[in-house]
């Protein structure tokens, strides 16, 4: 049996994550199966925004085929927009396909039965939600729907991470969506002694403007004895005055070195889902700045987040227990 695991759909490095340790996960579950990394929809991938751009891209997605085809990620609400004609194409072939550790966050009602009406009809051999508004959004439908975790928690079990000695002690700070804020402390550093400084944007302006003036704003090297390394998980853009107006800032093509980073350091700060995942599941506490919908996948799993955001490591007894449960539904399924 030829598999084809999605891994190339990364808006940011974060979808990398759970992309690559899923890939591992089927080559663990099938050794003696032929599992490869696929390609996923060009326009999930790159969103160009002109159609003459779409017309003229080399679509590899629609030139490999398999008789198994894995898809993941916040994928379902433009399930059909992105992956429907491949979808169509599988079917037609006599293929199969799964979806696995997928997300509907910021799906309409309306978006949510056209999409249940797809999949019924084009059925997945299994439909692996990782946070339980999407397992409750499509309950309802006629799909062996199952209740599963985001894979990105499977970092510390199926990547070879390399940890290291830092010459100094760091924690992480990633922001997206938001400036990042000004740090102070007293006493020792640890995520409970952090006061943070929430920026507004300068001038009024909306985020996307107001980051390009960042180097205006103060420098912090280091808290205490700690420093500060600033991890950019957006690739997408190669504005460096951005990226690289604090000290300290990292960015790189290879999802290991990331995560390499987050299992080295004492904790992370970040308005990114991902990057305070991953922490958790290197046992690291972090303090998730947002209230996305995407942040599901921490209740999914038990995580419980304070009034500052703080989010713990738990038992790491639970996520092998949860990697034994989804690792039999896929089994049980295919």
């Amino acid at each position: 049996m030829k598999i084809l695991v999605e891994n190339s759909t990364w808006n940011n490095i974060g979808d990398g994550f759970y992309q690559s340790t899923l890939f591992a996960l089927f080559k663990q579950l099938y050794p003696d199966q032929e599992v490869y990394m696929g390609e996923g929809p060009f326009k999930r991938a790159f969103r160009p925004r002109s159609k003459k751009h779409l017309a003229k891209a080399y679509l590899l997605m629609d030139d490999q085929h398999a008789d198994l085809h894995i898809f993941s990620g916040p994928i379902v609400k433009k399930l059909i927009e992105n992956y429907g004609e491949k979808i169509k194409q599988i079917v037609a072939r006599g293929d199969r396909y799964a979806l696995i550790s997928v997300s509907s966050a910021h799906i309409s009602d309306q978006a949510t039965l056209a999409t249940g009406a797809f999949l019924e009809q084009y059925p997945p051999l299994l439909m692996a939600t990782r946070d339980e508004e999407t397992f409750n959004r499509f309950k309802p439908f006629n799909i062996n729907l199952y209740n599963g975790i985001c894979t990105a928690f499977l970092v510390n079990r199926m990547l070879p991470v390399l940890e290291y000695t830092p010459q100094q002690p760091f924690f992480i700070s990633s922001f997206y969506n938001e400036l990042e804020p000004l740090y102070q402390v007293e006493g020792n550093v640890t995520l409970e002694n952090i006061k943070l400084q929430r920026k507004a944007s300068l001038f009024g302006l909306k985020h996307r403007y107001s980051r390009h003036l960042n180097a205006w704003r103060p420098q912090q090297r280091y808290l205490g004895n700690h420093r500060i390394i600033r991890v950019h998980q957006d690739l997408s853009t190669h504005f460096y005055h951005v990226k690289f107006s604090h000290p300290n800032s990292f960015m790189s093509f290879n999802p290991l070195s990331y995560l390499s980073i987050y299992k080295s350091a004492d904790f992370t700060i970040s308005d990114r889902v991902h990057s305070c995942a991953v922490s958790v599941a290197f046992n690291k506490p972090a303090k998730l700045l947002t209230n996305s919908p995407r942040a599901g996948i921490f209740d999914r799993l038990g995580y419980q987040r304070d009034r500052e955001g703080i989010i713990r490591p738990i038992d790491p007894a639970v996520i092998d227990k949860e990697i034994e449960r989804l690792s039999d539904a896929i089994k049980h399924a295919i």
